[in-house]
């Protein structure tokens, strides 16, 4: 954190002034404490402790001139003659007189000291040995009380324990016979017993030991904490760059190692005494150059000096380890501390620049280089004899106090910043949110321009395009639903990160909503070869959802599985589990890999390469878990690579149903009706016999009432309950509008749309669709199967009211289209067919009187019954259809003598309507197209059979036949091949019974022409 405000060089100065006499006060406090200035010393080899009270807080050092026997190992009884006094703490070399050929301080030899004891009933003693080099017996009274090594003469193993041990022994004498064998073949300098060597009762002894140990273990602890915290804040960070993290926490490692080997040496290196000192010291130069790496990447210091300190580095290490003899350690620990000086000068300098550049948590590095390098000169004043004081804790406690408020004060800093960017990025993120949600409304209404333009090139130039662009402008159009559906999804995820998403719950038939989901699916999937199967039981219990999110969340997920599956199946299936409806969706698709599998469910995510190249932006997943918790439920998911995927989830069953229902079915629809009165499954509400017929099919009783309370005063409307019904009630009766709803069982309103235009075109018979959402996909899925228009519950009733009134105008305007084409087609007797009539009248005139007046009165019959002002009607009486028929049969007959020949089977007594001029143009047909074209003529058989609930109305003819070609023409309203008459008959029946022309012919053989009158017609 770099501050503003920068430390003056004075201020710099002051603090580190005060630090360091703080360092050195505490230092000289705890030296002071520790050393006993009545503490008395020992003269000639004698201590004299008579008038010293020993209890179990004092202990005394043993220091002064003891008796020294060089080169000699003795026991209780010595002689004299050989000893000389040495001081004790302090280096033998000078009194030993070794002739070692490596150092003066290799050899051996016997200190004794005599130590006068006070009167007491104190019995148990202790010795603390803080450091003898390297082997040592120590015996009390002639008793052998602790050993240290193997001592000896001449070396015969390597010495491999350090550090400080403790001598406990028993004595009821007042004086003391202290005698320490000692041998060094192992350290070439600070020989002999270099420490003070402390005496006291047995508690005092231990109580100073555990005392020591504790604070050193304190120390310890501390650094393996800290330690660890370090290489915690690492792995959390996952991945990112924290070095000086790493480097700190190696460098505590280090420190927290190097205490376990020194002073109470609380691990025994299993090598030589010198091997120990060297790896002491490899330790003590990987330090230092970890904390310069440290300190190095908290400032970026100059690379090229850390790079030749990191060479230094290693040849010192490789010279402290195995190369420099021993011996000369000394000259080699004067580079050491050279290299040392060199190093911390230069951290030192750079710290303090950086101080001086306002980043004023340098000053807490500047502090503990401070503190570190009291340390470290403290420590070899020790090792040097320079001084000695007990094991001194605070100079590490002070490092990682700093180390730990620079670090504290830096994540302060950083959770500011944190704190600050999530801010921003909060901001941002909104700011993004909201910029994708105005895209989205930008982009959607010139994407459906797109998507429009593209469609009407497709119906207004089918003739014109090849099949390369038709398919190019199908794909455009896929490619535009598929981001229309991406918009809806950058729309929800808005929603639902700004908790504007609202549920309106109600009670849902699962088996019909996801009817109505797949037949969605299969719309916008058409290209796919894949089965979607739902089977989910009819019987399964309703369940409390929102609707519209119900119908989101399983299109996205059936739609999600058929994106990957190219062959195969997709399943969706239910089942009861307490009280929640368990739905998966299961596909025989590519699978996810488990790795993915964890992912699957955050935003924006795409797996794959083939799910990028699919489109989307991976937000469905993720919309649909949101929208499934807010019902209250869960999702999982499992797969199997090349097997397929299965989505679980859960959802609410519906409690206390039947009520529930009621009510929320009734808000869903117009709030004025009255819907005290339930409608039958099936009722007809009558209007005038001139008022349209609509058919309405819902499979709720109460929205059937509504539409027909307010339909029922201008419209002839008929409801039932039963798809399934609907379709043959199609078929019994011409109906001007038929209103279904979407979401039914067994057939929704897609599929009961598509079954109606196998029959009907759009202007033929009109299908308003009734549908609880708006969607994009909802609407291209109604249009796509058939329908003329939708309109979204709850409905307004001037709406409903305004496209029911223009449906119904569409469809009268084209049923009197249809009757006057039929008019002007009877009105367009061809000329020749009058002039050669009259020229049969008139050849019969010179021969045949009477068959001349029979002739022309069949004519003028013909004409009378062509030209009559019901054939304007939609129905005639049958007698006046073949009345026509007859006269026009007549004419042919005289005209053609006996190549036109008809045989009659009509029963004389029926009495039904049928549409006019119907027989009458298959007749024409037959006799023009089928027998007349043959050299001999042929027969013609009109035929009215009765079935039990229809009339079938034939005419057949042994004539030329006709080609597939043309009859599929008249079927399909076609007027290029000609037959207008025939096309119109056909039209006119099915609007007004539902079927039209059934044609069946082979060439060569003849053609048979017959249409059914439903007994319902009949006067």
């Amino acid at each position: 954190m770099v501050n503003k405000q920068v430390m003056s060089k004075t201020k710099i100065f002051m603090i580190l002034l005060l630090f360091i006499s703080l360092l050195v006060t505490f230092r000289i406090i705890w030296i002071n404490y520790h050393q006993n200035t009545a503490n008395p010393t020992a003269e000639n080899g004698v201590l004299d402790l008579r008038n010293i009270e020993l209890n179990k807080d004092t202990t005394i050092a043993l220091n002064g001139e003891w008796y020294f026997y060089p080169n000699e190992f003795i026991s209780n009884n010595p002689d004299d003659a050989d000893k000389q006094f040495i001081t004790v703490p302090g280096d033998w070399s000078e009194t030993l007189d070794s002739n070692h050929p490596i150092s003066a301080g290799y050899g051996y030899g016997s200190y004794r000291l005599t130590v006068l004891l006070p009167e007491t009933d104190q019995n148990l003693y202790g010795l603390r040995i803080n450091n003898i080099h390297t082997a040592a017996n120590i015996i009390v009274n002639g008793s052998k009380e602790a050993k240290l090594n193997q001592p000896a003469a001449n070396q015969i193993e390597p010495a491999t324990f350090r550090g400080p041990y403790t001598a406990l022994f028993y004595s009821d004498n007042n004086q003391l016979e202290i005698i320490i064998q000692v041998s060094n073949y192992e350290i070439p300098f600070f020989c002999g017993i270099n420490e003070s060597i402390t005496f006291g009762t047995e508690e005092a002894i231990l109580h100073e030991t555990n005392t020591l140990e504790f604070l050193q273990l304190v120390v310890i602890v501390i650094f393996l904490l800290h330690a660890f915290y370090a290489f915690t804040l690492v792995l959390l960070g996952r991945g990112k760059s924290q070095k000086e993290l790493i480097y700190f926490g190696f460098m505590l490692l280090l420190l927290a190692s190097g205490n376990l080997i020194d002073d109470e040496v609380f691990i025994q290196l299993p090598f030589d005494t010198a091997f120990s000192f060297r790896f002491l010291m490899f330790i003590f130069i990987l330090t230092l150059y970890v904390l310069i790496k440290f300190i190095h990447h908290l400032y970026r210091t100059n690379t090229t000096f850390i790079k030749i300190l990191t060479i230094s580095n290693i040849v010192l290490s490789v010279l402290t380890l195995f190369i420099f003899p021993f011996h000369y350690f000394v000259y080699l620990v004067m580079a050491l501390y050279l290299y040392y000086f060199i190093s911390i000068s230069y951290m030192f300098m750079t710290t303090l620049k950086h101080i001086r550049n306002g980043d004023n948590n340098a000053i807490f590095i500047l502090l503990f280089i401070c503190s570190y390098t009291s340390n470290i000169i403290w420590g070899a004043a020790i090792q040097t004899g320079q001084i000695e004081f007990p094991f001194y804790p605070f100079d590490f406690f002070i490092s990682i106090v700093l180390i730990a408020i620079l670090l504290f004060r830096r994540h302060i800093h950083l959770v500011e910043l944190t704190e600050e960017q999530t801010a921003k990025l909060v901001e941002e993120d909104k700011k993004k949110d909201q910029f994708l949600a105005n895209t989205s409304h930008e982009i959607r209404n010139p994407l459906h321009g797109i998507i429009n333009i593209a469609q009407s090139i497709l119906i207004n130039n089918d003739q014109q395009l090849d099949n390369e662009t038709k398919n190019n402008l199908n794909l455009l159009i896929q490619i535009g639903h598929q981001l229309t559906l991406t918009l809806n999804d950058i729309l929800d995820i808005t929603r639902l990160k700004e908790s504007k998403l609202q549920l309106n719950k109600q009670m849902i038939n699962l088996p019909q909503l996801t009817t109505v989901v797949i037949e969605m699916v299969q719309f916008l999937s058409e290209n796919k070869k894949i089965t979607i199967k739902n089977e989910i039981s009819s019987s399964f219990p309703l369940i409390e959802a929102d609707e519209n999110r119900m119908i989101r969340i399983l299109f996205n997920l059936i739609h999600n599985a058929v994106k990957f599956t190219d062959t195969g199946s997709v399943t969706v299936n239910a089942n009861k589990q307490k009280e929640f409806a368990i739905i998966s969706v299961k596909d025989t698709g590519i699978g996810i890999s488990d790795a993915d599998l964890e992912r699957i469910f955050l935003p924006y995510e795409k797996l794959s390469k083939m799910e990028v190249d699919s489109g989307g932006i991976g937000l469905g997943l993720n919309i649909c878990r949101q929208m499934i918790e807010l019902h209250g439920g869960e999702i999982s998911v499992h797969s199997e690579v090349g097997k397929g995927t299965t989505f679980t989830f859960s959802i609410p069953l519906a409690i206390n149903s039947t009520n529930h229902q009621l009510t929320q079915h009734t808000e869903t629809i117009i709030n004025q009706a009255d819907s005290s009165l339930l409608p039958e499954a099936d009722n007809y509400v009558p209007g005038k016999n001139t008022d349209p017929s609509i058919l309405v099919i819902d499979d709720d009783p109460i929205n059937l009432k509504v539409i027909q309370n307010l339909l029922g005063s201008s419209y002839q409307v008929v409801t039932t309950t039963r798809p399934e019904a609907a379709v043959n009630k199609i078929n019994e009766k011409s109906w001007d509008l038929i209103i279904t709803d979407v979401m039914m069982p067994k057939i929704s309103g897609y599929e009961l749309t598509r079954r109606i235009r196998t029959k009907y075109k759009l202007s033929e018979l009109p299908i308003l669709l009734l549908t609880a959402r708006n969607q994009p996909e909802d609407i291209y899925s109604g249009f796509r199967a058939g329908a003329n228009d939708y309109i979204t519950k709850p409905v307004d009733a001037l709406e409903l009211q305004a496209r029911v009134q223009a449906l119904t105008d569409l469809k009268r305007s084209v049923n009197e289209q249809l009757r006057m084409e039929a008019a002007w087609l009877q009105a367009q007797i061809k000329p020749h067919f009058i002039f050669n009539t009259l020229n049969t009248i008139a050849s019969l005139s010179t021969f045949d009187a009477e068959k001349m007046t029979e002739l022309l009165n069949e004519f003028g019959n013909y004409l009378y019954r062509s030209f009559d002002i019901k054939n304007t009607l939609p129905l005639v009486p049958l007698s006046d259809e073949l009345e026509l028929v007859r006269s026009y049969v007549y004419i042919n007959k005289k005209r053609f003598d006996d190549r036109v020949n008809v045989m009659w089977e009509v029963d004389d007594n029926i009495n039904i309507e049928i549409p006019p001029l119907s027989i009458q143009t298959l007749v024409e047909n037959a006799i023009k197209h089928g027998i007349l074209k043959q050299m001999n003529g042929g027969v013609i058989w009109i035929k009215i059979i009765e079935r039990s609930l229809y009339y079938q109305i034939e005419v057949i003819d042994n004539g030329v036949g006709c080609e597939e070609s043309k009859i599929a023409a008249i079927v399909n309203n076609d007027h290029s091949h000609n037959g207008i008459g025939l096309t119109n008959t056909n039209n006119r029946l099915k609007k007004l019974f539902g079927k039209g022309l059934s044609i069946s012919s082979k060439l060569g053989e003849g053609t048979k022409v017959s249409f059914q009158i439903p007994k319902s017609s009949k006067k």
